[in-house]
């Protein structure tokens, strides 16, 4: 699904991933931990083609089609998904807005129809089950006054309604209580099972724990140094971080 083969990239002409090498298969679950500063925010940014993110070498390839070309917009439509350590608020815009305009866009450049009101609504209902959202959410503007945990949810909320082939996870489970660990871990178990794959960088062994990784990766000075299974993030919970 996803391949990236001796990536380099910069910010402010300072390396941030250097010659990194990774491959994401269909419905696999990668954690990417590491230090502060070792560069998996980055690394997250530059495949969703954040501006700021310049890629000096190397390829992005996702479904068979180079990314470098690619706007935001258009990997979105392609099925990856960013959920950001902090959403930013949007002043004027409804959730609910936000929720309907994003997956039909996506549905679009799909060929899909849009969601029919009856539709969007038996998927609300179930979703807000699944990440006990209340429903008066719709009306609130997006992540303006929300809390810590209340914009995990609504990212989790946004994921779900998009149904990614790829979703990128910036740290899901940071400033947030062991219930909303949790409902973020139900609705990564829900999209698993549809198929999605994910990248998930966090520090806190509940999440990855729960979300039961095929690979466990850890990056320094830009670089993946480290690949196992669980139990390296076990080691890691036990002995921090080594410099191997």
């Amino acid at each position: 699904m996803l391949d990236i083969k001796n990536l380099v990239v910069k910010v402010d002409n300072k390396i941030v991933v250097n010659n990194l090498n990774l491959h994401i298969g269909n419905s696999e679950t990668h954690i990417l931990m590491g230090k502060n500063g070792s560069g998996k925010s980055s690394l997250l940014n530059t495949i969703i083609k954040n501006p700021k993110y310049l890629i000096e070498s190397g390829s992005i390839i996702f479904d068979g089609c180079d990314l470098s070309d690619k706007s935001v917009c258009d990997i979105a439509r392609m099925g990856i998904f960013l959920s950001f350590q902090n959403s930013p608020a949007i002043a004027g815009l409804s959730v609910s807005v936000l929720l309907k305009n994003s997956v039909n866009s996506v549905r679009e450049a799909n060929q899909q129809k849009p969601l029919t009101a009856p539709e969007y609504f038996k998927l609300l209902d179930e979703y807000c089950e699944i990440l006990s959202v209340p429903k008066d959410w719709m009306k609130r503007q997006v992540n303006l006054g929300f809390s810590g945990g209340e914009k995990k949810k609504l990212s989790m909320l946004e994921m779900l309604f998009l149904q990614p082939k790829l979703a990128l996870l910036d740290e899901p489970d940071s400033g947030v209580d062991v219930d909303a660990v949790n409902i973020i871990a139900k609705a990564i178990d829900y999209l698993k099972i549809k198929g999605t794959s994910f990248l998930i960088v966090s520090h806190y062994p509940k999440l990855i724990f729960l979300s039961h990784p095929n690979f466990v990766h850890v990056m320094k000075d830009g670089n993946v140094i480290q690949t196992g299974d669980i139990t390296l993030a076990e080691q890691i919970e036990q002995k921090g971080f080594t410099d191997e």
